[in-house]
C-alpha cells in the first residue's frame, strides 16, 4: 500500500475536513478525493461519512487510525535517526501537554529554553486531560506530558522534582501553628479544583480518612485561585511549590496539612521505543533540564 494514501487518510481523521486535509497536506483537495477513492477500494469500507460536523470516520476507520498512527510515528522516527537534528535552524511544531497549573509554573522556564534553543520551532500546548493522555500518547497526539499523577500506559518517565501538598489561605488568617488543626480545616470554606486537572490525590486521602470538607466552590481551572482566596477568605489544597508562587503575586499563605498527605513527584512522560527521534530527544532533554 502506497504510503502516502495512509498520511492522506490520518490527515482527513485528524481534521475531519477533505479541504483542511489538503491544507495540511499542501496538495489539492481533488488528489485528497482520489486518495480516499483508492483506499476505500482497498479496504472495502467507506472510512468517512460525510456529516453537518465533516468527515465522520466509520468504526473500521477509528480501528485503522488507533494502529497506522504510531506505525507510521515509527516509520518517521526510523528515518529521522539518519539526519542530524539542529534545533537551531528547525521549524518543526511539537506538543506538550499540562494543566493549567502547569502552565502557570512550568511553561515560563519552558519557554525561555525552548524560544532559546529552538527560535524558529512552535510549541503547543495541549490542555490537561487526565482520563485522555494515556491515549494522546498512543497515538502520538502528544509529544510529552508533565504530570503530578502517574500516567497508566506511558511507556516512559522522568522524575522532575519531589512535591507536597499544602493549605493555601487569605494572608489574613491567624492559627496557632505552622499547620492547621483539623478543627481549623473543616471549618473553612474550601476551592475544590476538578480531577481532570490531575489534581486528585487530596481528595482520595479526604474520602479515605472520612473527612469532610465544606466546599464552596468547585473550579475546572487553577489560575484564578490565589485572586479569589485573597478576596473571599476561601481555602484551596494545592502544591507547595505553587502556593509559594501564590504567596508571591498576593496578599495570600499557606499552612501545613492536619492530616498525612504522602509526598508524590511531578514527572515527565512519552511514548516510543527504539528508534528514538532526535528531534522528540532534544524536546524531552531541553523540558527536563527547564525544570530540573
Amino acid at each position: 500500500m502506497d504510503l502516502n494514501l495512509l498520511r492522506a487518510f490520518m490527515t482527513i481523521y485528524e481534521t475531519g475536513s477533505l479541504t483542511r486535509a489538503a491544507t495540511e497536506l499542501s496538495v489539492t483537495q481533488p488528489s485528497v478525493s482520489y486518495a480516499l477513492g483508492k483506499l476505500r477500494k482497498q479496504l472495502a469500507d467507506p472510512l468517512f461519512i460525510r456529516s453537518p460536523e465533516g468527515m465522520t470516520p466509520t468504526r473500521r476507520a477509528t480501528e485503522l487510525f488507533e494502529t497506522i498512527k504510531p506505525a507510521i510515528a515509527v516509520i518517521d522516527a526510523t528515518v529521522e535517526t539518519g539526519r542530524t537534528f539542529d534545533p537551531a535552524s528547525t521549524e518543526q511544531e511539537f506538543r506538550l501537554c499540562l494543566s493549567d497549573l502547569g502552565e502557570l509554573t512550568f511553561l515560563p522556564p519552558i519557554l525561555r529554553a525552548f524560544g532559546s534553543e529552538a527560535p524558529n520551532a512552535t510549541l503547543e500546548i495541549i490542555p490537561m486531560q487526565i482520563d485522555s493522555v494515556s491515549e494522546w500518547l498512543t497515538l502520538g497526539e502528544i509529544d510529552a506530558a508533565v504530570a503530578s499523577v502517574p500516567i497508566e500506559g506511558a511507556e516512559h518517565h522522568v522524575i522532575l522534582y519531589d512535591e507536597r501538598y499544602v493549605c493555601v489561605l487569605p494572608q489574613s488568617y491567624t492559627s496557632s501553628s505552622e499547620s492547621l488543626t483539623l478543627d481549623e480545616f473543616a471549618g473553612l470554606p474550601h476551592i475544590a479544583i476538578d480531577r481532570s486537572s490531575g489534581h486528585y490525590q487530596a481528595d482520595r486521602v479526604l474520602e479515605s480518612m472520612q473527612i469532610k470538607r465544606r466546599v464552596a466552590l468547585r473550579l475546572h481551572h487553577f489560575s484564578v485561585l490565589p485572586e479569589i482566596v485573597a478576596g473571599n477568605d476561601y481555602a484551596a489544597i494545592v502544591p507547595l511549590h505553587v502556593a509559594e508562587r501564590f504567596a508571591a503575586q498576593q496578599p495570600v499563605t499557606f499552612r501545613e496539612l492536619p492530616f498525612h498527605m504522602p509526598a508524590f513527584n511531578v514527572s515527565l512522560y512519552w511514548n516510543g521505543a527504539a528508534p528514538v527521534s532526535p528531534a522528540r530527544t532534544w524536546f524531552r532533554e531541553m523540558i527536563a533540564n527547564a525544570l530540573k
